[in-house]
């Protein structure tokens, strides 16, 4: 049945990625592969791992995307990977439960604090989706609020990862794959962290410019 259900809930975000940022247009919506490069490298310039971040978004892209688009596909990359991440610790937990007490008290700290950052992670993007760009200051709290989100969940990665380092688990393999998929996730969320400061600022300067245009006299 978990098998199930993650299985439909990775069906549902990779739809909705594909949706957000092609979809709206139609299915005859192509992409514009220079464009999307440009947008795409421009873009993930800013962030602090700008290799992965263009190889992650580079496909969800089309000729009229935009800045918050790119931030919103690259929110969500980051719940899908997170949920795979949480998949496997839960199956190492599972694993662990019934032999080996002390690890399994570790992994399942780690599994908690995964599992807190895909909570964290969908709600940001649903965040995202339901930011009232006509009202300044219901903008300034959603923003806050993803700042915040993306910001725990990156802490909550670095701890699990800082909290299993001492121990073998499961003859050390099982240990370095925990910290290979949970730093992927923390690369992914401080890549879409930066994006999505990279739009929040430019839809600051662009607000307080239409204002400043509006109340001209």
């Amino acid at each position: 049945m978990e098998k199930i259900t993650l299985f439909l809930i990775l069906l549902f975000l990779n739809v909705s990625i594909f949706s957000f940022v092609g979809a709206v247009k139609g299915t005859s919506a192509s992409l514009s592969k220079p464009h999307a490069n440009k947008l795409v490298l421009s873009q993930c310039r800013r962030t602090r791992y700008p290799k992965l971040c263009m190889t992650s978004l580079s496909n969800y892209v089309t000729s009229t995307s935009q800045p918050q688009e790119l931030a919103q596909a690259a929110l969500q990359v980051s719940l899908v990977k997170a949920i795979y991440a949480k998949a496997y610790v839960n199956k190492v937990c599972k694993q662990l439960e019934q032999t080996k007490a002390k690890d399994y008290q570790v992994v399942k700290s780690c599994l908690d604090q995964i599992s807190d950052g895909v909570s964290l992670l969908s709600n940001s993007v649903q965040e995202l989706h339901h930011l009232n760009l006509d009202k300044e200051s219901d903008f300034m709290w959603h923003r806050s609020n993803v700042q915040t989100w993306l910001s725990t969940v990156l802490t909550d990665a670095f701890t699990c990862m800082d909290g299993i380092s001492g121990y073998k688990i499961l003859g050390g393999k099982v240990k370095a794959t925990i910290k290979a998929k949970v730093l992927n996730v923390a690369q992914v969320t401080s890549n879409a962290l930066a994006l999505f400061n990279g739009y929040a600022v430019r839809h600051k300067v662009s607000h307080h410019s239409t204002s400043g245009k509006i109340n001209k006299p």
